[in-house]
Parts: structure tokens; sequence; C-alpha cells
């Protein structure tokens, strides 16, 4: 039985070898032939490929950018695609090397220790083989098991042989029930970085936006406006459905605090008698600096439902699509 195939890209003609069951873009990025993605997990379609010849197997069928349409145009995702034949595939580019924010690759991580911050929410910190190298606020694709990757945002700065991810388990979710089931000194493949959520050099005013364990790529992005003493103004919005799921807020705090321009909004959908947290969504405090929004430029980091709210939020208000960097899960 063949364990391998061959991938052929055009128009360039670049070729590499793919193992059997193997995704077409980790092929790719082994052998060095760098294809266009943003994501890696199938939500963003920057990898969408053109199938020119070959059978592939979908491992993500419900990937948010497959569209019915991509069936007749003859269209796969090159990260949720594996290969059933040789193949020949049309791109939009390859690149020589990386792009600079996305210099990604495969990293071998030992659970190294595991803190509870709430009830279902925990910090997970894995030791890695080598030095991780990457923007704060993008996040990592765990291989918790076969078929089985998550995303999960690095909640510390970049530069060093570990990282932290903030995670909540969720009853009956294969990905999460599965990682908060690790036992220390567990080895877990880790591809990273992912995702275009980044600070942006502008002089415009930072708004930082997170809902639940989103805050772990919001954390990061404080922790380096907080290191480099940014001057431009910048306002938190934070969101949980409880106080005790707030699990940053003392972090984010303190980080905020220490900028020249600095302020953190707190919001608990379920109403408490904590008063330096409003009652509500994020969406009604951020409802309340409409005003502001328009000119600065937004960090976004979330679960779907929350994320989405604040995107119709911003629409609504005319916020410039180029302006606005977010992650939907968390």
């Amino acid at each position: 039985m063949t364990s391998a195939y061959r991938v052929r890209v055009t128009p360039g003609g670049e070729e590499f070898e793919i193992r059997k069951g193997e995704r077409i873009l980790a092929a790719a990025r082994r052998s060095g032939v760098w294809l266009p993605f943003e994501c890696g997990w199938g939500a963003c379609g920057t990898c969408k490929l053109t199938l020119i010849e070959g059978q592939t197997d979908t491992l993500f069928d419900t990937a948010p950018a497959i569209h019915p349409r991509d069936a007749r145009r003859g269209r796969i995702l090159a990260c949720q695609s594996a290969a059933g034949s040789d193949l020949v595939v049309k791109a939009t580019r390859t690149d020589e090397s990386p792009r600079t924010h996305l210099g990604t690759g495969d990293y071998t991580a030992h659970l190294a220790q595991v803190d509870e911050l709430a009830p279902d929410i925990r910090r997970f910190r894995f030791r890695l083989d080598r030095r991780a190298e990457y923007r704060e606020g993008q996040f990592a694709v765990l291989e918790l098991g076969p078929d089985l990757r998550r995303c999960y945002s690095m909640a510390a700065t970049s530069g060093n042989h570990h990282v932290e991810f903030i995670a909540k388990r969720y009853t009956g979710g294969r990905g999460s029930e599965r990682l908060f089931s690790l036992p220390l000194g567990s080895v877990v493949p880790i591809e990273l970085p992912y995702g275009d959520m980044w600070l942006r050099q502008d002089e415009r005013p930072i708004f930082l936006i997170a809902g639940g364990t989103g805050v772990s790529a919001i954390l990061a992005l404080a922790h380096q406006l907080a290191a480099t003493n940014d001057p431009r103004p910048v306002r938190a919005f934070y969101g949980a459905t409880s106080v005790t799921e707030l699990v940053g807020r003392s972090q984010l705090a303190h980080l905020l605090a220490g900028l020249p321009d600095g302020r953190l909004h707190t919001t608990s959908s379920t109403p408490s008698a904590d008063v330096s947290t409003s009652s509500g969504y994020v969406t009604d405090a951020l409802a309340a600096h409409a005003d502001s929004l328009a000119g600065g430029r937004i960090y976004l980091a979330g679960p779907p439902p929350m994320v989405d709210a604040v995107l119709k939020l911003l629409s609504t208000g005319g916020q410039s699509i180029d302006t606005i960097h977010y992650d939907r899960f968390g």
C-alpha cells in the first residue's frame, strides 16, 4: 500500500511529498513550500486550493470556511485535506519562506504545569523542545489525539521555551475534555504560530475586547503593551458569564494600570454584588463607548456568539473592517 504521494503545485511547478493521512498544508510546510494560509484550522479560507488532479479526503467537513460552491469549483482547504493519491493543485501563490508573522513550526511539548483559575477553567503550561517565536495575540494548534486538533491562544509573551494557554472545560466537548484529562508530563504535538491578531504599530487608540477564556490572547497583547510602555490610549473590555470566570481580571488590571493611559471595563452576564463589574454583556459596555470606537484599532477574542455580537455592533457603528482583528474561539 502506498504510504506517500506527491503533490505538484501549479503554476510554479513546486513539488513535495505527502504522507498518507497528512494534511496538505502540514506536508507543504515540512517540505519548505509555503502556501497561503492564516488560521490553520479551517475558519478563514486563506489556504484554499483548486484541485486539478487526484483525490483528497476532507478531515473536518464542517469547517467554517467550507462552502457548497467549493465542491462545484474543485476547491479544497489545504489545512483540512489529506491526499488519497498523487495530486496536482493550483495555488494563488507560493513563497520561498514564511511571511514574517507566520513562521509556523512543529513543536514537541510536555505538559509541565496546570493551575485551576476557576471551576472548569485552567491555565496549561507546556515546555517546548525549543524556543518559540510568535507575535503576541496569535494562537497554536494542539494535536490532542487522532483527528482532534484544537486552537488555543498563547497567554504569555514570545521568545521562551514554554507556552501558556487558558482554557475552559465544556461537558461533552471532545477537545476540552481531552485537554483537561492530560496528566502532567503528557507529550502533545503543537503547531505555532497561526493567526492575524497581533499588535499593529500606528497612532490609533487600542481597544482590547475579551469574552471568557478569549482573555488569553488579550493578556498576551497587554503584556506586550506594558513591556514597551505604549503611550497610546488602551481600553480593555472583558466579559464573562460570572465574576468568578473573569480569571484574568487582576492581571489585566495590573498591566493596564502601568500604562500611561490604560483602563479596564469588566462585565458579567450574571448579576453580582461586585461594584467594579457591570451587569450585562461586553456589547453593553462597548455601546457606551461607541463614539470613540470608530477611531480605534480593535483586537477581539472570545467564543463565536460573543465575537459575532461584537462584530455586528462594530459594523452598525461604521467601524472599518481593516481595523478589526479577531479570533472566534475561547
